[in-house]
C-alpha cells in the first residue's frame, strides 16, 4: 500500500476511534450500559483498520480513559493528515518532473 493509502487508513481508524470514545461518554451515566472498545490494529499491506467490540456485560466507563483515548487518536489523525498532506505534494512534484 503507498504512502497516501497507509496515511488513509490511518485517519479513518482515528476517526472510528473517537466516535466510539464519543458514544461512551454520551451513555456514561445509562444504567446497564455496555461500552463498546474500538480494537485497532495493522494490516499486512500497510495502514490499521478497526474493529469495534461491545462489552459483552454491562459495565462502568472511565472518562479519564474515554478522554486519554480521544487525545490519542486525535494525534493519530493529525499525523495523518500531515503524511497524506506531504504524500500528496510529493506525487504532484513527481507528475511535474516526469509528466
Amino acid at each position: 500500500m503507498e504512502a497516501l493509502g497507509i496515511a488513509l487508513s490511518g485517519m479513518q481508524s482515528a476517526q472510528t476511534r473517537v466516535a466510539v470514545s464519543a458514544h461512551n461518554v454520551a451513555n456514561l451515566l445509562s444504567e446497564d450500559f455496555r461500552p463498546q472498545r474500538a480494537v485497532q490494529t495493522s494490516v499486512a499491506a500497510g495502514g490499521s483498520q478497526v474493529r469495534v467490540a461491545q462489552s459483552p456485560d454491562p459495565a462502568p466507563v472511565s472518562l479519564a480513559r474515554e478522554v486519554v483515548g480521544q487525545i490519542q487518536a486525535s494525534t493519530q489523525h493529525s499525523a495523518g493528515a500531515r503524511v497524506f498532506a506531504v504524500g500528496a505534494e510529493m506525487r504532484g512534484t513527481l507528475i511535474d518532473l516526469f509528466g
